[in-house]
């Protein structure tokens, strides 16, 4: 299966979650503890962040070159967070009307997309923290037959600080580096080419049906268990609650001009046990989502993290590196078909109505 895949999955997690941006839904005027986000769902307590706007690259903006670090004291719930300290923006605090955002940060450094990159470089940007991911090799054996062949990813996630000279900026890197540890030793089961639609519908607890958009590439993507090989793939999940493994038995599409997806969930195979109801509540305002699971890996973590420097073009960095490895089944089918036979010239069906006879 595709290594790129894998690297992809990696490079997305560290975006979602190390980087994490939220944008303002009110105005964070200064002196307020209080900022309303669209979703706090990737934010933790005792995180540090930075409030910024679009004016940061406009010179004739009163923000430009400007942003305020500050502290999270508590996540109240999706849309708000409480920090530790008053806004103290001498502007009057952050606008949505200017497009303010808070995105997440260690020690006044912040990680930046475009700094996220696949494939370790020669040239790494020496002002900022950078990561770069790459594939290192894939091994593999039989785990049972007939025939699951066990497939191991390592790929390599190299962390570099902007900073050689100090220890503020060793302590930095490091953190860095104890956060994306720790992101994938809690996620053991790294998602990879999932496909996923919100919900167009609040689901109670109870309910055994959920309904999405009828749309070409839902039509595509969800499809009833039994004829998908690995049958139960299913969950839901909002900002609160999640269920996995479910099993769709039935779905349903309304005429165009409704246009809606009506599927039928079950815990298990309906044939043999009877529908067991959704457990919990899903909330549109909560972000609820339909998904459908891709490529499972059934094994992952970090095993191994270095610290120390290199040099990158003219630059002395430091930088760490931690080994990513992961696992999954490729089903194999026996007897295999054979690719190594004889080429002979083709033959022409005799034609019998063409022949002149005798």
């Amino acid at each position: 299966m595709p290594i790129t895949e894998v690297v992809d999955a990696i490079i997305d997690n560290i975006k979602k979650n190390i980087i994490a941006k939220a944008n303002l839904v009110s105005d964070a005027l200064t002196g307020d503890v209080l900022v309303n986000v669209d979703n706090s769902f990737h934010f933790e307590e005792g995180q540090e962040i930075v409030l910024i706007d679009y004016g940061y690259n406009d010179p004739s903006s009163p923000h430009y070159q400007v942003f305020e670090y500050a502290v999270i004291k508590e996540v109240n719930n999706t849309y708000w967070m409480t920090l530790e300290e008053p806004i103290q923006d001498p502007n009057g605090g952050w606008l949505v009307s200017d497009d303010s955002f808070v995105q997440k940060t260690i020690g006044h450094s912040p990680l930046y997309e475009e700094n996220v990159l696949y494939g370790d470089r020669e040239v790494i940007p020496s002002t900022d923290i950078a990561v770069t991911v790459e594939p290192v090799n894939i091994s593999n054996e039989w785990i049972y037959i007939m025939g699951g062949l066990s497939e191991e990813y390592r790929v390599s996630i190299f962390v570099y600080g902007k900073d050689v000279e100090t220890e503020e900026g060793m302590k930095i890197l490091n953190k860095y580096t104890d956060a994306i540890y720790a992101l994938f030793n809690d996620q053991l089961h790294l998602d990879i080419t999932n496909y996923e639609s919100p919900l167009l519908q609040d689901v109670n607890a109870g309910d055994t049906t959920v309904i999405v958009a009828n749309t070409e590439e839902n039509r595509e993507y969800f499809k009833l268990s039994s004829e998908i090989w690995d049958g139960d793939v299913y969950e839901l999940q909002d900002n609160q609650n999640i269920e996995i493994d479910m099993w769709a038995s039935k779905i349903e599409l309304d005429t165009p001009e409704v246009g809606l997806m009506r599927i039928t969930l079950n815990k298990d195979n309906p044939d043999v046990y009877p529908i067991e109801p959704i457990q919990f509540n899903y909330r549109l305002s909560e972000y609820a989502v339909f998904r459908r699971h891709g490529r499972y890996i059934y094994d992952s973590r970090i095993d191994n993290a270095d610290y120390g420097v290199v040099q990158k073009g003219s630059s002395i960095l430091r930088a760490a590196s931690l080994n990513w490895f992961g696992k999954e089944v490729e089903e194999h089918q026996f007897p295999q078909k054979s690719k190594d036979v004889d080429y002979f010239e083709r033959v022409t069906s005799y034609d019998s109505s063409s022949s002149s006879g005798p």
